[in-house]
Order: structure tokens, then C-alpha cells, then sequence
């Protein structure tokens, strides 16, 4: 009988609540009889946990305290191992990130826990490395691989390559494949790093479980307009307060959900106010996965009226999950064609797109949707469809089993 493939999965944070693609990818991959180890570089600290993580907490590593002594003990091993890859690292950030004081300061910082996880991956045996975002995962994978050998690749989504490329060519030359969720962001990928091949970066959608997201599961209320995301001004939700506010004023009675926290909830909070619509806009704040998906069984309408980030910041939205999920579910959706987004959503077929912060457009879009009946079910089934074809997680994991399974 063969040996189970042993697989280790370095994130920021798990479980995480605005990262259920990491947890669909995982759960697929033991549902294979992968034996995953998972690599948190942060503790645990968000309110709500997804019950479908708990599962996978046995097998989740937490990075010890910087000064602790499992760190220091890890840290003398291989600097007595080898001294010249363990120095040649603290040289490589040294020497490329002085120039940016506050990320060479997190990479310093995180380069005693990545040694400290190398130990532990080596005496687990673990043949492949995987590190979900390009940013600072993508680092401690980095510094693993050149440490222990053991080949690594990573998924890069959105602001881990547009806010900062952090030694982006570097990390693409050693991984065995780097994954982007979009053509969208490989396109950007290949361009920011002239050097690298087209083949070294590879497509790879977020899948999703499709088992557990049913088609004509709906009981619809008639006027319900739902959004999930985190409450960030790259998310629109100030464009769709505002659309709901013409609907109000051309004398449409609609109920708008935005389910999510975030740093512009104060702001939102005051525009309701200000345009007097606290009787159609609910706040709903953070929610459960399934407390989503029930509010997306029963909206007829899901919004998420993206716009690109500013280029100084460098923050731009990926494909969002919630817009795959209500495409999943039947809903048909409306968005904006931003970054990877008309990838997933096509004008007519599997949603509408209107331009962003088009307030005027937003409203027209919303309205059509609600009234046009043969046009609703023509995107919800599009949506559908499209979800099938391109972003089922069992598609996905195909894709990704390829690269951990060499050798």
C-alpha cells in the first residue's frame, strides 16, 4: 500500500474567516487521504470560527513566541547545520528590503518561526510546502525550502503581490509552481518578474464544494438585494448605499443586507443616516458560513460593486468568494469589472458588470434584475454553469495534486 502524500500548508492565520478557500482547498485534499500539517504564522483571534475547520486544529502548528526557547533551539540547529544558507538568507533580506524598513523588520521578524517550522516539517517527513498568499506564507515557505530541501509552491490572490512584490522573483524562481487565482493577476505576475517563465505560473481557480452550494435551494424574497465582504472602501459597499437610495427615491421598496466588518463601518453607518434609508439597509456585521448561505438562499439579487484600489497602495480585490458562492447558489449578481472579476463574471450571461462608483448604473442594473424575470434566470443559470466549468474545488485540487506529487 502506498504512504499517504504529507503535505504542510503555511497561511497567516487558521482558521481564518475571510479565507474559506484555504479551508475548501484543505478539506478536499484530506478527503484524498493527503495528510496535511498546518503552518499558522499568527494565533488564532477572530470571533467567529467556521465548525468545518475544527476538524483540521489537531493538525494546526502555531508559531511559538519570538524569544521563545523551542524558536532559539531551532534557530541554533540550523545555524550549526548551515550557517552559510541561514546567514545567505538574513543577507538576501537585508540587502533587498532596507529600502522598506517596516517589511525587512516582519521578515526578520518571521524568519526565527520559519526556521523553527523548517525542524518541525523535516522530522514529520513532509515532501511538499504550499503557502497560501505570495506575501509574507510565501516567504516562510521560501526560507523553509532553502533550508530543509523540501520543494514548496504558493497561491497568489490579490494585495500579496499588488501592495508588495517582497522578493516576489525570487520566491517565483525557487517554487516549483506559483499558482495565480486569475489571468488577471499571472498576467501581472509575469510582467513584475521579467525572468520568470510562463510555465512557472499556472492558473488555478479558488474552488469551491460544490456539494454543499445546491442549485434551486432558493426560497427567494422578493426584494431582498444581499452583499457580503469586508467592510473596506475596495468593496463599493458606499456605491450600493447610495443605489438603494435612487430605488428608494424612484419608489421601490427593496431590503439591502451587507453582511461584514471592517474599517468603514463607521462611514457607512453615517451615509445610511445621512440618506435616511435606516429602514432598507441592515448592517449585519460579521456572520456564520452557514448564516451566508441561508441569506443567500433567500436574496434575489447579490451585489458587489468593487473598484480598484489606488496604485500607491496597491490594494485591489482578486475574484471575491462570495460572488462565486452566490453564482453557486442561483443568485444572480451584479459587479463590476474589476481585476479578475469578468473571469468570472460575463456581461449577460453569468451576471450584469456596470462601471465603478457608477451610482446612476448600479441602480439601473439592481432594478433590472428585479423586474426582468427572463433575464434573471438567464444569469443565475449562467452563473451556475460557469462555477461548474471553472471553479469546483475538485478541479482545482487536480490541478495543484499534479505539482505536490512530483517526485
Amino acid at each position: 500500500m502506498n504512504k499517504a502524500l504529507r503535505v504542510a500548508y503555511v497561511v497567516v492565520m487558521f482558521p481564518c474567516y475571510s479565507e474559506t478557500f484555504v479551508l475548501r482547498e484543505i478539506l478536499e485534499l484530506t478527503r484524498r487521504g493527503v495528510e496535511v500539517t498546518i503552518l499558522s504564522l499568527r494565533a488564532f483571534s477572530e470571533k467567529i470560527m467556521d465548525e468545518d475547520a475544527r476538524p483540521l486544529l489537531p493538525h494546526t502548528i502555531y508559531s511559538p513566541y519570538l524569544f521563545s526557547f523551542p524558536l532559539l533551539f531551532s534557530n541554533l540547529i540550523f545555524l550549526a547545520k548551515h550557517p552559510l544558507v541561514y546567514a545567505g538568507l538574513i543577507r538576501l533580506f537585508l540587502s533587498r528590503l532596507m529600502r522598506n524598513p517596516v517589511a525587512l523588520l516582519k521578515t526578520l521578524t518571521l524568519f526565527p518561526k520559519s526556521v523553527h517550522f523548517a525542524r518541525i516539517l523535516e522530522r514529520r517527513g513532509i515532501q511538499h510546502l504550499h503557502a497560501h498568499f505570495a506575501n509574507y506564507p510565501g516567504t516562510a515557505a521560501y526560507i523553509i525550502s532553502r533550508l530543509t530541501g523540501i520543494p514548496f509552491s504558493m497561491t497568489a490572490h490579490a494585495h500579496d503581490i499588488f501592495q508588495n512584490q517582497l522578493l516576489l522573483c525570487e520566491k517565483i524562481a525557487r517554487a516549483e509552481r506559483t499558482f495565480a487565482i486569475s489571468e488577471f493577476n499571472r498576467n501581472y505576475i509575469l510582467k513584475s518578474c521579467p525572468g520568470a517563465r510562463g510555465a512557472e505560473v499556472e492558473v488555478v481557480r479558488c474552488g469551491l464544494d460544490l456539494s454543499r452550494l445546491r442549485w434551486g435551494a432558493n426560497t427567494v424574497e422578493r426584494d431582498l438585494i444581499l452583499s457580503v465582504g469586508r467592510l473596506v472602501a475596495i468593496k463599493g459597499f458606499d456605491t450600493l448605499i447610495e443605489a438603494v437610495g435612487i430605488l428608494r427615491d424612484r419608489g421601490r421598496t427593496v431590503r439591502c443586507v451587507i453582511v461584514g466588518e471592517g474599517f468603514e463601518r463607521e462611514g457607512l453607518t453615517r451615509l445610511i443616516d445621512r440618506l435616511s434609508l435606516r429602514d432598507m439597509v441592515e448592517m449585519a456585521g460579521e456572520q456564520t458560513p452557514a448564516r451566508v448561505l441561508t441569506l443567500m438562499e433567500r436574496a434575489r439579487v447579490f451585489v458587489l460593486p468593487s473598484r480598484p484600489g489606488d496604485r500607491k497602495s496597491g490594494v485591489m480585490d482578486g475574484i471575491p468568494v462570495s460572488l462565486m458562492e452566490a453564482m453557486a447558489e442561483g443568485v444572480p449578481v451584479i459587479s463590476c469589472p474589476v481585476s479578475g472579476i469578468p473571469e468570472l463574471v460575463v456581461e449577460g450571461k453569468t451576471g450584469l458588470l456596470v462601471p465603478p462608483g457608477d451610482v446612476k448604473r448600479l441602480a439601473d442594473a439592481i432594478e433590472r434584475l428585479l423586474t426582468d424575470n427572463d433575464l434573471r434566470e438567464r444569469c443565475a443559470r449562467g452563473g451556475r454553469e460557469r462555477i461548474e466549468s471553472e471553479f469546483d474545488i475538485r478541479k482545482s485540487v487536480d490541478r495543484v495534486m499534479k505539482v505536490f506529487s512530483r517526485g
